[in-house]
């Protein structure tokens, strides 16, 4: 049976924060319903009860911003659609400060078995200057009710961010790990040109981290995180042993998956496609005439053949040969040859039997190395 996963955007917002370029949205509530109902269509189209599929993730935006009861009549169509696994990996990303106990409830029967909280930081301080809307105090009372329903979660962070200390990155980290949360991420900030951060940055405005603290910041996570039981499975993903997120994995093996949702991405059939990003005119596509895709791309052998090298090096297992000869039928070592030997030359791959993987300093000029598999 063809396994595949399921991706389901909720773009609504109680407040944008300053760094997020996600496509979300706040002061559009009154769309919620509208949304649901072309969301519901749009889930739709592409039934077909023979595939399995072996995750669901719900993200956004917020999704616990949206009413409990959308959330289950969406999960509800997805089962009624598809064949989803009784192993299923089922994902809803939550913001604390929105979160009650009704919600997990309403999550937890319907099917949900793993949330991912996004906290950033440990320091009020902080949060407040890059826009969340909660404290670190909410977090830790919200974390406390999931811990009641949920026995698999994950805690979004975020390093070098403007005005932010090394010893208040050890704090954050420090404080996440007494959790002991199955699942950490762990992200640089990136200033992105349409937020708020990327137009101060622009305006030199923006007290930013300098690179060699920011790398500094990101090796002493590695390693106080390892210290802790927490494998170093992706360049930004840490997990304790069995806990790796099904949903990503499918995403860095180039396995297919169904975007649905205003601006979801799709991988089907050796094409991947976007859908239309603002709210009114997904809604409007998929109302009218079924179809919110915008940008639908035909991959040829060697975009497949480059996508799987650079997201599967994105793993700290990296990419091995049998895997690529069972999907492209020839070498990766005979046509990567060049690029092999040249980054171990420099340190930056290394070996292992019939795997290559990128070292830790090769991690660090990773989009780098990245290009150079780009047909």
């Amino acid at each position: 049976m063809r396994e595949i996963g399921i991706y389901i955007h909720i773009p609504f917002c109680k407040k944008k924060c300053y760094y997020c370029d996600f496509n979300s949205y706040a002061g559009y509530e009154h769309l919620m319903e509208d949304y649901l109902k072309a969301l519901l269509e749009e889930v739709k189209t592409y039934s077909d009860r023979s595939f399995r599929v072996i995750s669901v993730y719900i993200g956004g935006g917020t999704p616990n911003f949206l009413p409990p009861s959308h959330v289950e009549r969406v999960l509800s169509e997805v089962h009624k659609d598809y064949n989803v696994s009784r192993d299923a990996e089922i994902t809803i990303e939550v913001n604390p400060g929105l979160l009650t106990e009704d919600k997990l409830k309403i999550y937890k029967i319907n099917g949900i078995n793993r949330i991912s909280m996004g906290l950033q930081a440990f320091q009020n301080r902080l949060l407040e200057y890059i826009g969340r809307i909660h404290t670190a105090e909410d977090f830790l009372e919200n974390y406390a009710l999931v811990r009641k329903y949920f026995d698999n979660v994950n805690v979004d962070l975020i390093y070098a961010l403007p005005t932010q200390s090394f010893e208040e990155w050890q704090e954050t980290l420090t404080k996440v790990v007494e959790l002991k949360p199955e699942h950490i991420s762990t992200y640089s900030l990136i200033l992105e040109e349409n937020t708020l951060f990327g137009r101060l940055y622009k305006e030199n405005r923006l007290p930013v981290v300098g690179e060699e603290e920011e790398l500094k910041m990101y090796h002493w996570g590695i390693e106080f995180l390892k210290s802790k039981g927490y494998c170093h499975y992706e360049i930004s993903n840490f997990a304790l042993l069995g806990y790796q997120c099904r949903h990503n994995i499918l995403y860095w093996e180039c396995r297919e998956y169904l975007g649905f949702g205003a601006g979801a991405h799709s991988y089907f059939e050796g094409t991947r496609w976007n859908n239309v990003e603002r709210i009114e005119k997904y809604i409007e596509a998929i109302l009218k005439r079924k179809d919110a895709r915008e940008e639908i791309i035909n991959l040829s052998f060697e975009d497949k053949m480059s996508e799987f090298m650079f997201l599967g090096l994105r793993m700290r297992k990296g990419v091995c040969e049998e895997e690529f000869r069972k999907r492209f039928g020839i070498s990766m070592f005979e046509r990567y040859e060049e690029i092999f030997i040249k980054y171990e030359k420099m340190g930056l791959i290394e070996k292992d039997k019939d795997c290559v993987r990128l070292t830790e300093k090769g991690i660090d000029v990773s989009n780098v190395i990245f290009e150079d598999f780009l047909p």
